[in-house]
């Protein structure tokens, strides 16, 4: 006969095969059976739960683009006659909530012009020089580096000055006329540029006028093509005319060793002719009293810094109403670096 002992029948303990256990017996085991064991486990893993919320609530992402540079505020007398960069390169740091709420692209670095004096300048660039959206950045964007740490800046004073307009032409006119007379309404017009530039504007170009198979006198209106950084004076209305004569009785001459001046010269320099060979073509009148004394070819040497440049045509100042059919030869420059010495 069995034993009814439990300590004598560890079946006792069991239940029996088959048989679901009550779930209040299942429960008094969960909690009374290696009861520390489960405890140190749950609060292990709460801790680890913590931390791991905790870094990423304060994870940090770097970011790193390039940004426009802006030029804020240059005073109204003044302009950059220097080209600075045109990007900068920004690397932030920013909160991991916010890294996804970031617009590289509404980042700027500025710079503020507003009490600069006129000259050559380096300015220096640093977090306070970065803008988000036109205004500074959130606080959980922190700026790590800014490159290039500055930016050389020219400032030049500007000044007004009235000069002459002269005439360019585009196409080719109908077989057997030429151009007879042109007349500019108003002839000079007012502008405003850096003055080192202005001190060497000796006259303002139109847009090429379109002439191709005239055979009439016209009027058109005129577009001026001024230099960079040169602009027309607030003062001067933007309207100008042109009246053009034709002619059809075009002679044609040839001048041979025109001289050319090498004209704003900076450095030394070789050039492999001194004068250049001319076909020309316009209305008798004009051309009879054309000749090597009245008629010369230049070149602008400030366009040319140190170095080789071959091919180079000069520029035939003739009257207006004179068409250069041809000229040879071209030039070849060598610009030394050296200065010139002044008188």
């Amino acid at each position: 006969m069995a034993s009814s002992n439990p300590r004598e029948n560890p079946s006792l303990h069991k239940p029996q095969t088959g048989v679901p256990m009550p779930l209040e017996l299942m429960l008094r085991r969960f909690f009374t059976v290696n009861l520390t064991l489960k405890l140190v486990s749950l609060g292990l893993a709460l801790v680890m739960w913590a931390v791991v919320v905790s870094q990423r609530r304060g994870e940090v992402s770097e970011l790193k683009f390039t940004t426009p540079l802006i030029l804020k505020n240059i005073p109204a007398n003044l302009v950059v006659t220097s080209s600075p960069v045109e990007t900068i390169s920004v690397l932030v740091s920013l909160n991991g909530a916010r890294v996804n709420s970031i617009n590289p692209s509404q980042f700027q670095v500025a710079i503020d012009l507003g009490n600069q004096l006129p000259g050559p300048f380096e300015y220096p660039l640093s977090d306070k020089n970065v803008i988000y959206n036109n205004a500074p950045p959130p606080p959980t964007v922190t700026i790590l580096q800014v490159s290039p740490t500055s930016v050389p800046l020219v400032l030049e004073e500007t000044v007004s000055v009235l000069v002459p307009i002269k005439p360019r032409f585009s196409g080719t006119m109908s077989t057997g006329f030429t151009l007879g007379s042109i007349q500019i309404n108003p002839k000079s017009a007012k502008v405003r540029g850096p003055r080192t530039t202005m001190e060497k504007l000796a006259f303002v170009h139109t847009r090429p006028l379109d002439v191709q198979d005239l055979n009439n006198n016209v009027e058109m209106a005129v577009e001026l093509d001024l230099p960079p950084s040169v602009r027309l004076d607030k003062d001067q209305e933007n309207f100008f005319q042109a009246k053009i004569t034709v002619s059809n009785n075009p002679l044609r001459l040839l001048l041979r060793d025109v001289p050319i001046a090498f004209e704003n010269p900076e450095n030394v320099y070789k050039a492999s002719t001194s004068s250049v060979n001319v076909f020309l073509e316009g209305p008798s009148e004009v051309m009879g009293k054309l000749n090597k004394s009245n008629v010369y070819a230049q070149i602008n040497m400030a366009k040319y810094p140190p170095g080789d440049h071959r091919g180079v045509a000069p520029v035939l100042v003739v009257p207006d109403t004179v068409r250069v059919i041809e000229q040879w030869p071209i030039v070849d420059l060598y610009v030394i670096n050296r200065t010139l010495k002044k008188n």
